[in-house]
């Protein structure tokens, strides 16, 4: 098996433009239901660490349409052999850590270890399939049973959906 390199992986982030994305909740108290589309400006801040600065609109199972603005920041860790993913929600001095994904086949990142919040797991698997990226999250917790997909591209005109992948192994 032949691991995907994490500069290739690397290259394929700094080239993102667009985001689609769909969350499922099994928890009645969460309840988000939801597709969303938007645009993603990626920001260098050096070699080996950029920004998503995400906005776009989604829509709740009940017609309900909201406008939403996330800055991820995400760095190469090369001598750790991961990269890492943070929510900059309190700003860049103030990351929210993800979780980090290392290479598990030769297109699957997934992440490291589950990130704890509060008694909440959060994991991940990114994985790059043609010319996309698909990032799934798993939520668990005793209020949160809930599965993100994320799909960056780097063009608008690309006609793609989360339903093209299980959101997770055996789920």
């Amino acid at each position: 098996m032949t691991l995907m390199t994490l500069t290739a992986a690397w290259n394929r982030l700094r080239a993102v433009r667009t985001l689609q994305f769909s969350a499922k909740s099994s928890s009645q108290t969460s309840g988000w239901n939801a597709t969303g589309n938007g645009t993603v400006i990626v920001g260098m801040v050096d070699n080996s660490t950029i920004t998503f600065t995400e906005s776009g609109k989604w829509r709740s199972d009940s017609g309900k349409e909201l406008e939403f603005n996330n800055v991820y920041r995400w760095t190469l860790a090369e001598d750790a052999g991961i990269i890492r993913l943070e929510h900059l929600r309190f700003g860049r001095n103030q990351p929210v850590y993800l979780f980090d994904l290392a290479p598990t086949d030769n297109t699957t990142f997934q992440s490291v270890s589950p990130h704890c919040c509060g008694a909440d797991l959060y994991t991940g698997i990114m994985e790059f399939k043609d010319e996309a990226i698909y990032l799934r999250w798993n939520v668990k917790g005793p209020k949160k049973d809930e599965q993100i997909c994320c799909i960056y591209a780097h063009s608008e005109s690309m006609n793609l959906a989360c339903s093209q992948l299980p959101l997770f192994p055996n789920s």
